[in-house]
């Protein structure tokens, strides 16, 4: 292959040797320093763009990185918050039922214990709770329903096989034979006052009644044992002109945060 004088590459060869002679002569030495003077600061912002554009790089992937970590971290915080909900409510139902057999046991009751699966309004000023317990465990209406505690929180309203509404004691027509605990032990009949109190109506005028006295069931009726605390007087209206007083009965325990209760079967 017959290559011309001035093709290309000819004269890239003979430059490239006529360039690489005179460097090892030295006689482009001025030229080369000159070259290297003027694109010095050229070649130091490409060095910084690089530099910089690396760094950018490494610090964005070292970003992407802590993001996932720390969606990795809080994922599992997640997790063990919920493990300890769980485990906390498993260990305050235990608390409960262990209190409720206590009180069972000694009082020599029989019972059966029962977790509140749902709560119903039944009017304006009534409010019923649901229970994992019916018919097929003996249960029937009148029965009355103790928290862990043996606070008497209502009775059995209503039974189905395998559930049973309970009214609360501060519900209107949640009805119990109650008896004071005074000097007289004075009976009378309590009442749910608008899903926030208890009443008791129709006290003779000479009773002494007293604010902080507990009242509890009397046993009157036979469907619920005598003794249960209902709550304790608030208030007596005692009008000297009237042939009855009347009582503001507070319960002792927080009807809103029940969960585990006991039906006594007398």
């Amino acid at each position: 292959m017959k290559i011309h004088k001035n093709h290309p590459l000819v004269i890239f060869l003979v430059v490239g040797g006529l360039l690489l002679f005179l460097h090892s002569l030295g006689v482009l030495r001025p030229v080369e320093n000159f070259l290297i003077y003027i694109t010095k600061p050229l070649s130091g912002r490409f060095y910084n763009w690089s530099s910089n554009l690396s760094r950018s790089y490494s610090d964005r992937r070292t970003n992407e990185d802590l993001s996932a970590k720390v969606a990795a971290l809080e994922s599992e915080v997640a997790r063990l918050t919920v493990n300890a909900s769980e485990y906390q409510e498993i260990f305050s139902e235990n608390e409960k039922l262990r209190a409720t057999m206590k009180f069972i046991t000694d009082n020599n009751f029989k019972s059966v214990e029962a977790a509140v699966i749902a709560s119903e309004t039944t009017a304006a000023d009534s409010r019923d709770l649901v229970i994992n317990r019916g018919a097929r465990d003996g249960l029937r209406t009148g029965l009355g329903v103790v928290d862990e505690n043996g606070v008497i929180i209502g009775q059995v309203r209503e039974v189905k096989d395998n559930i049973a509404s309970i009214c609360l004691t501060i519900n209107t027509g949640c009805r119990l034979a109650a008896s004071i605990q005074n000097q007289n032990h004075t009976q009378g009949i309590t009442d749910g006052d608008l899903g926030l109190t208890i009443k008791m109506d129709f006290i003779p005028q000479l009773e002494k009644i007293a604010v902080g006295d507990t009242v509890i069931t009397s046993g009157l009726g036979g469907n619920i044992p005598r003794g249960l605390v209902i709550g304790q007087v608030t208030q007596v209206r005692n009008e000297s002109n009237e042939v009855w007083q009347s009582a503001t009965i507070e319960p002792i325990v927080n009807l809103d945060n029940l969960t585990v209760v006991a039906v006594i079967i007398p």
